[in-house]
């Protein structure tokens, strides 16, 4: 009799072993390739709860061999990928040198500038011209070309300037006089600490306002942004390894698709203009149907 249940207790351990064996198996190890671990808590925490059983998230600064899908922010690190790896989700403010390679994905988390667009309309309908700076070292503005004739298909002239940072004071100037409002792009090389108070100051002297994709934007000046919240951006990226899981394959180019609305009522007093209500303008954009690109 003790027999008996000795070997049925070790059929049951062996089955349990099995089991438990099959389950870590059968997790997708995701990592998230930073140099930050503190930074990528938030998302950690966010990804392992929602994904569960289905994958193992861990963060470390270099690939591990045990990863089968990286989760890659920084471009440094982007830079530094070895040609041979698993596949990787990129997650970008918007196209760069990057390479990528045919099994990876990229997930843009800057609005497309057809809702950036949709945002000026609702907040300012009467504008029919914007002023954009362009990149002198970008090469491919494609991108830009697109939206003049998406604009120009909605009613609106975008007018854009090349930026020569010796005078970009000047130059934003001229632009905000032959236009109704500027709209500026993720771009360090026009918006940073060095230059976003002489623009802000030259289109603010011609009773013009900037509209921006991130709340930097409206924090430094601006009137309003259209941005991804951290949470957009997690529940964007858990439905992307939910689909490396069961497909294993990524969504070549995607943006993350829950936008929200921040303005600065300071510079709208200034201005005497009148906020509409945010919760509103969100929606109303969430309802369009607006092209991903440009």
């Amino acid at each position: 009799m003790v027999r008996i249940m000795l070997k049925k207790l070790c059929f049951y351990a062996v089955l349990l072993l099995c089991w438990l064996s099959h389950s870590a198996y059968a997790q997708t190890q995701v990592q998230i390739l930073t140099t930050n671990a503190d930074e990528s808590s938030g998302m950690l925490a966010y990804l392992t709860k929602q994904l569960k059983d289905e994958a193992n998230v861990f963060i470390a600064d270099t690939p591990k061999v045990q990863a089968e899908l990286l989760i890659v922010f920084a471009y440094d690190k982007a830079q530094q990928l070895p040609t041979s790896r698993v596949p990787a989700l990129f997650v970008l403010a918007q196209p760069s040198d990057i390479s990528i390679e045919k099994n990876d994905g990229v997930l843009y988390w800057t609005p497309s500038l057809a809702a950036q667009l949709a945002l000026i309309k609702e907040i300012q309908p009467a504008v029919n011209k914007i002023g954009m700076l362009a990149n002198p070292k970008n090469e491919d503005l494609s991108w830009l070309r697109s939206f003049k004739q998406y604009a120009l298909e909605q009613g609106v002239e975008v007018r854009v300037q090349t930026v020569d940072k010796s005078r970009i004071g000047r130059q934003v100037s001229d632009l905000a006089v032959s236009t109704d409002i500027l709209l500026a792009q993720p771009d360090t090389y026009i918006y940073n600490r060095e230059t976003i108070r002489f623009i802000l100051l030259a289109a603010y002297r011609q009773n013009k306002v900037l509209i921006g994709p991130s709340p930097a934007f409206v924090n430094a000046g601006g009137l309003a942004s259209l941005y991804a919240s951290s949470e957009s951006i997690y529940e964007e990226l858990a439905q992307q390894i939910k689909q490396f899981i069961s497909t294993r394959k990524l969504t070549p180019a995607t943006r993350v698709k829950k936008m929200t609305v921040s303005f600065n009522p300071q510079v709208a007093k200034s201005l005497g203009l009148i906020i509409p209500d945010i919760k509103q303008v969100e929606q109303k954009i969430q309802k369009k149907e607006l092209p991903s690109w440009p």
